[in-house]
């Protein structure tokens, strides 16, 4: 097997610089050749005319002598003639003939003197040569020779007599192109040795920056992203390790970037339930979460060294229904598996999906989904159903408890008219039956508010805004009760989407609730802040606290519960339904309390999504 050969720098630099040298002598020669060529064609085209135009003032001269005799014997009798024809092809450098024809073709002197009287022919005009461009006039000095003729017409008193033809041979000129050739031959051996010392020269001045940024792209190459130019002259070397530093700054950006991202990305896929494997084109594992890990039980360093399907034994039925799929190149779905993990059974939903291009694939991903988890979802979704329908199952109860409830009431109004001159202790023991038919219809109202389902109509809202409304509301009726508030509202607070009548109604409730809380007066502070207890920048908390009479603390894991109340008079369903509320807002509601020191209600809400 032949040796490829690899030119160095230096080499390449020799080898450059010598066939620039050749390459600039020949375009200069081929441009002096052009430029030799039609200064040859002018010069053989002038010389021409100006022979044509002696022997034409000889002719009109010697015809002007000979009047009354045929025109051609006169010039065939001519010596001057002669002689003066004879002398011009002998004196100029290009001209191989010169002929005196008449009107048919015929030549009456001609410098070859065998030819007169025979027809010569017509050959291409030199003005035809001389319009040629370089390259067709050196195919016209170099393809087998030619002859150009100058052509002057010849008359007689006004009459046509025949024509003057010089022919001018390309043979001749061709010899002036050889010499000037010849001369760019010899220039061209003497550019190659100054070729070879200029290249030496200059390949140590130019490599050595070239080898300093090539030791500094290696560098970068080993992952050394913190290096520093190792040049800082200013000519386009300089400029050009100035980008590369620039290059190594931009991709330790771009790694830090990447790790950071691919971390995030790893630490959602882990909280993931399904096992997620992706797979290049080799069916080489180059990602996986916690999830499938334990599935494949390798970690994905050494998992990567091999095609996934080597991860597990011959039988394992993985193994064997990824083989199928990565031969036959043909993806599948929710495919039922068992498989062995950490020592038990586990049934596992297996998908293969294959993309690619519209030139090649791309890979492969595996999704693993756990058949116990699908269980449990659809037993939560079972269980949901059930509590929707005990939902409705206890609404329609409730409204067929609330029906009888209404009769009595009316007919117990009815008794008590008939029984009006009846005892007191009668009237008393009415009086009881109707306060406690309108608790239990208290009762039915609060738990059919808070089991019936409830449709919102979520805006963006200006919580500062809702918050002011509530306080004005109830300022005017407790300010004589010496309940004062104090309102911090953060300046820039974010909307949030909300129903304004639910939000009102749960804020009214809770701010109410402040105010009873303090008999002998106090001050109810209400706050807005964005993000001071949460690691996001998208949440907006309301705090509302009051200095009244706390919550023992037992009681503060009851006071959202449906019909718990400290109040007498009370009935439990206000803050159950600030509660629900809250939860229909994605939000979150917390609470603290010191007995005899108040209590704080904290509330949080997702912020509503920035518009463009």
């Amino acid at each position: 097997m032949a040796r490829r050969v690899v030119l160095g720098v230096r080499a390449k630099e020799a080898v450059g610089l010598t066939l620039l040298a050749i390459v600039v002598v020949a375009t200069t020669t081929v441009i002096h050749m052009s430029q030799l060529s039609r200064v040859v064609v002018e010069e053989a085209a002038r010389h021409a005319d100006l022979v044509g135009k002696q022997i034409y003032a000889h002719l009109r001269v010697s015809l002007a002598r000979s009047a009354g005799v045929d025109p051609r014997e006169a010039l065939r009798r001519d010596r001057g003639l002669r002689e003066l024809i004879d002398a011009s092809v002998g004196s100029a450098p290009h001209l191989v003939h010169v002929a005196v024809v008449d009107t048919t073709g015929q030549a009456v002197v001609h410098s070859e003197q065998t030819r007169e009287g025979t027809v010569v022919p017509i050959r291409p005009g030199l003005a035809e040569l001389a319009a040629l461009g370089p390259l067709g006039r050196v195919q016209a000095f170099y393809a087998g020779g030619g002859v150009y003729e100058a052509v002057l017409p010849l008359q007689l008193d006004g009459r046509p007599l025949g024509s003057v033809r010089l022919g001018v041979s390309t043979v001749l000129m061709r010899r002036e192109l050889r010499a000037a050739l010849e001369r760019s031959v010899a220039l061209a051996a003497l550019a190659l040795p100054f070729a070879w010392l200029l290249a030496l020269g200059l390949s140590r001045v130019i490599l050595r920056p070239v080898r300093a940024l090539t030791e500094h792209v290696g560098r970068l190459r080993r992952g050394e992203l913190d290096v520093t130019a190792p040049l800082a002259q200013g000519d386009e070397v300089g400029q050009l390790a100035a980008q590369i530093q620039r290059l190594g700054e931009q991709m330790q950006a771009d790694r830090l970037a990447q790790t950071t991202e691919t971390a995030r990305v790893q630490q959602v896929m882990d909280h993931l339930e399904d096992g997620i494997i992706f797979l290049n084109d080799a069916g080489q594992p180059v990602f996986y979460n916690r999830a499938a890990e334990a599935i494949v039980a390798v970690p994905l360093e050494e998992a990567a060294r091999a095609p996934l399907v080597e991860q597990w034994a011959s039988a394992h039925p993985l193994r064997s229904l990824l083989e199928r799929a990565f031969t036959d190149r043909t993806g599948f779905h929710n495919t039922a598996v068992t498989v062995p993990v950490d020592g038990r059974s586990r049934e596992l939903l297996v998908s293969l999906v294959f993309f690619s291009d519209d030139r090649k694939s791309l890979g492969s991903m595996v999704l693993l989904r756990d058949f116990d988890s699908i269980r449990t979802i659809e037993s939560l979704i079972s269980y949901s159903a059930k509590l929707a329908a005990l939902g409705r199952l206890t609404s329609g109860v409730a409204h067929e408890i609330k029906n009888p409830l209404n009769a009595m009431t009316i007919y117990l109004e009815l008794l008590r008219e008939r029984l009006g001159s009846s005892p007191e202790e009668v009237h008393e023991g009415l009086a009881v039956i109707k306060r406690e038919i309108g608790r239990l219809d208290r009762l039915v109202q609060g738990f059919l508010r808070f089991v019936r389902p409830q449709e919102i109509d979520l805006k963006p809202l200006d919580l500062n805004g809702l918050l002011q409304q509530v306080t004005v509301l109830l300022e005017g009726e407790w300010r004589s009760r010496n309940a004062r508030f104090e309102l911090e509202f953060a300046p820039d607070l974010p909307a949030v989407m909300g129903d304004h009548e639910l939000l009102r109604q749960a804020f009214l409730n809770v701010v109410l609730n402040a105010c009873q809380a303090m008999p002998a007066g106090g001050t109810v502070r209400i706050a807005t802040m964005v993000n001071t207890e949460v690691n996001t920048d998208n949440v907006v908390v309301v705090r509302i606290a009051d200095e009244g009479m706390g919550i023992p603390e037992k009681d503060l894991d009851r006071i959202f519960n449906l019909y718990f109340t400290t109040k007498p008079d009370g009935n439990g369903v206000g803050l159950s339904m600030v509660y629900r509320t809250v939860q229909l807002h994605d939000g979150r509601i917390d609470v603290t309390s010191l007995v005899g020191r108040g209590t704080t209600f904290t509330i949080r809400f997702l912020a509503a999504p920035a518009t463009a």
